[in-house]
């Protein structure tokens, strides 16, 4: 689904108007502005609600020379989202190292100012590295969630259709129901109630995609991380209610 059919899918199922009367200012109660604004709210709200696949990014850069202790974050990253640093091939990852909390990535280089370990960590709006783990020139990739783009050409894909809009899923048309959501509590409708109806069963849609999408990251077994099935720790049941405690399948 592009911006185009989800535009003319929001006011042909949800408005009960044509799009076409729309972008013509036919209609007296929502502009092709009103209607704009709707289907990037509901993709902005959509992007926001799970760490899709799609907004995971990477931006590759270079140290610089002389090296500094930290750099400005990726401009179209949400703050705190990095998750991964590679420096020159190597992942800066594994028992010792990589993240770390900000104020024990300060005390530790404060106790140990020449340690090499391959540690970062991020404060504000930028992330810091340990200068005694690079050189200038080295290559650094940074991975993290990016930030939602605004759907401006009619040809411009809603996320749920990443690559063609011959391909999509139910999310698009999750972002169609928070869209109409976003138009019932406007001034223009003023009803927020259907608004959250809208906005619960849209929800609802995202946590369906989501769910598989989850499933299927939970089988995924970090190295050095194994997943393990523990016994039934609390065999005795004791009953409060309908609720079963203790029991650890």
């Amino acid at each position: 689904m592009d911006f185009l059919e989800a535009k003319t899918n929001l006011c042909s199922t949800k408005l009960n108007t044509n799009y076409t009367d729309v972008v013509n200012g036919v209609n007296s109660l929502f502009s092709l502005q009103d209607v704009n604004d709707a289907v990037n709210f509901g993709v902005r709200k959509a992007w926001d609600y799970h760490p899709w696949t799609f907004t995971e990014g990477k931006v590759s850069l270079t140290l610089p020379n002389p090296l500094t202790a930290f750099y400005a974050y990726p401009v179209n990253f949400e703050d705190e989202s990095i998750f991964l640093i590679v420096v020159n091939g190597v992942a800066w990852i594994g028992a010792g190292n990589g993240k770390r909390n900000f104020t024990d990535y300060i005390k530790w280089l404060s106790d140990y100012p020449t340690d090499t370990s391959p540690i970062w960590t991020e404060f504000e709006r930028n992330y810091y590295l340990n200068q005694n783990a690079c050189q200038s020139g080295q290559s650094i990739d940074i991975y993290g969630k990016l930030r939602s783009t605004i759907l401006v050409s009619d040809t411009d894909l809603l996320p749920f259709s990443p690559t063609s809009d011959n391909y999509q899923d139910s999310g698009n048309e999750a972002i169609i129901l928070l869209a109409f959501a976003f138009l019932l509590s406007s001034e223009k409708k003023r009803n927020p109630q259907q608004a959250a109806i809208e906005t619960k069963n849209a929800y609802t849609i995202l946590d369906t995609v989501w769910a598989p999408m989850a499933e299927r990251r939970s089988q995924k077994n970090p190295q050095n991380k194994p997943f393990f099935n523990s016994g039934d720790l609390f065999p005795e049941r004791r009953n409060r209610f309908d609720t079963n405690i203790g029991n650890f399948p």
